[in-house]
């Protein structure tokens, strides 16, 4: 998403690294960028030349607000814990340009995913066959059927246009799952901005919120559809079905529908 939608974000997620691929990308003139997007397969995200590099402390880079938006979306460690805990004081940060070479490729150019762990390798050892060029873009999969769209509360602060445009057509029956401890929450969605709508405002503590929804953290939520309902559907109808879906999963009674 960062790579298709965001990518002054994705710039600050690429242009820095530990120690040893430091070393490796300072003396290389470009770096090739993939993606992990379905399983076994990379889509390339871009060819961006390396013009040159500084070092940056750690508080200098947590102070840095791209920075500081990717820690509070993704929840990631700021690098001054990184830093007390490695003994490191800092990293370079390299300045990558978008090179016109392959720019016609990005998104559509699929390979394998090479064998190991190792995130970056170099291209005169790289073993990745070419599975196929596509007509369209894939950095962003599709956005998955109502069954499954299951998301965390980071995901619907900021997921691809896409995939909220879709959650914006539907309305239904929802769940929440507080992942610190497992409570269930029922709730429906069948307002203006539907499922879409009322996920962000559970995120925001907005609006919908019960009591015991809202004495949590709602950093730990994890939304998904219990049963989609037809657009057509009367407010009371949904009433009814968000009513059964409480009743079927006891969440007045032992959930977070407590009043």
């Amino acid at each position: 998403m960062l790579a298709e939608e965001e990518p002054d974000l994705f710039d600050a997620f690429q242009n820095n690294h530990g120690p040893r691929i430091e070393a490796t990308i300072r003396n290389r003139p470009y770096v090739l960028s993939f993606v992990n997007t379905s399983g076994r397969e990379y889509c390339l995200a871009g060819l961006f030349a390396i013009t040159g590099h500084c070092f940056r402390t750690n508080e200098d880079l947590d102070d840095n607000p791209r920075n500081r938006a990717l820690q509070e979306r993704y929840g990631d460690r700021s690098f001054t814990a990184f830093g007390t805990e490695t003994g490191l004081p800092g990293r370079l940060v390299f300045d990558l340009s978008p090179a016109p070479e392959m720019a016609d490729l990005a998104g559509r150019l699929i390979v394998e995913k090479p064998a190991g762990r190792a995130y970056a390798r170099l291209a005169e050892t790289l073993d990745c066959p070419v599975v196929e060029i596509a007509r369209k873009r894939q950095l962003i999969p599709p956005a998955p059927d109502w069954d499954g769209f299951i998301v965390t509360a980071a995901e619907v602060r900021r997921m691809p246009s896409a995939h909220a445009a879709r959650l914006r057509e539907w309305r239904g029956v929802y769940l929440i799952v507080d992942e610190a401890d497992g409570q269930r929450y029922v709730g429906s969605a069948s307002g203006a901005e539907n499922l879409l709508g009322r996920w962000q405002a559970h995120v925001a503590r907005d609006r919908g919120v019960t009591a015991e929804l809202g004495k949590r953290d709602p950093t730990g939520f994890r939304f998904s559809i219990l049963e989609l309902l037809a657009p057509s559907a009367s407010a009371e109808e949904v009433l009814a079905i968000e009513g059964n879906w409480k009743d079927r999963l006891a969440t007045r009674s032992w959930g977070l529908n407590r009043n």
